[in-house]
């Protein structure tokens, strides 16, 4: 395996590269116009909204954070149970992630992968005789995953007290594989959920867009007069309190 520089990377603070940052923030100016446009009719109003809607990639970074996590938590999962196959055959911890490392190499073909390269980084690191708890420690918190702090933690306790790494391992591999799979089948669940809160959200929007063009003549005060003006900011901002109230009702935590 050649040599390279690692960069500890620390997945709890997603960074966007040039394209998602332009990606997002067209959608966002795309989106935030055509509600601007829908509910007022105005230019004015609607290159304000567009504007606003430039700051959608700080929202989305929440969303984009816990996705990356999740990704690696699954991952890490995959190399849960190499490294307990590789001890269980009687290699040593650096035997063990060296074939780990080419295990999951397979698995995962490309460079990016991030439990790839944070196997490399640890391949590396015991090398130079870094401490493999300290490594473990460290990946655990630039990770943010709480199932790795807990192997990193029992893998400690193991090594000091001389207890049956093995068994740890295996048993704890298989503990927070468990774990994961809950995880993973709640997130399933919690899916559909997802996605009717979506259509409800898209609903109002689409229902003044229809009333628009089958009774233009009906609707349009909303449009031209002050009062109707403050109506239709008034339904934004109650459309707007619906969305941040059902997002915090989804946002499960476990």
């Amino acid at each position: 395996m050649p040599e390279k520089c690692y960069v500890l990377k620390d997945y709890r603070k997603y960074r966007y590269n040039p394209l998602e940052l332009i990606f997002y923030s067209g959608i966002g100016a795309l989106a935030m116009g055509t509600v601007g446009w829908v509910f007022y009719q105005n230019y004015y109003i609607t290159v304000i909204t567009a504007i606003l809607g430039l700051f959608y990639p700080k929202i989305k970074l929440k969303k984009l954070t816990e996705k990356h996590i999740n990704i690696l938590r699954l991952q890490f999962k995959d190399m849960l149970y190499y490294l307990g196959s590789s001890l269980s055959a009687g290699r040593s911890v650096e035997s063990a992630f060296a074939q780990v490392y080419s295990s999951l190499k397979n698995i995962y073909p490309d460079d990016k992968s991030d439990i790839v390269r944070e196997t490399e980084i640890i391949l590396k690191r015991l090398r130079t005789n870094e401490n493999i708890e300290n490594i473990l420690k460290d990946f655990a918190n630039r990770s943010g995953i709480e199932e790795i702090h807990h192997f990193a933690d029992v893998f400690s306790v193991c090594r000091r007290s001389g207890g049956n790494l093995i068994e740890v391992v295996r048993t704890t591999s298989r503990m927070i594989s468990e774990r994961i799979e809950i995880k993973q089948e709640i997130e399933t669940n919690l899916a559909g959920k997802k996605q009717e809160q979506r259509i409800l959200t898209l609903s109002p929007i689409l229902m003044v867009i229809f009333i628009s063009k089958m009774s233009g003549e009906f609707i349009q005060p909303l449009f031209s007069t002050e009062v109707g003006r403050v109506v239709m900011t008034i339904s934004l901002l109650m459309i707007g309190i619906g969305i941040i109230i059902s997002n915090r009702i989804m946002d499960i935590h476990f």
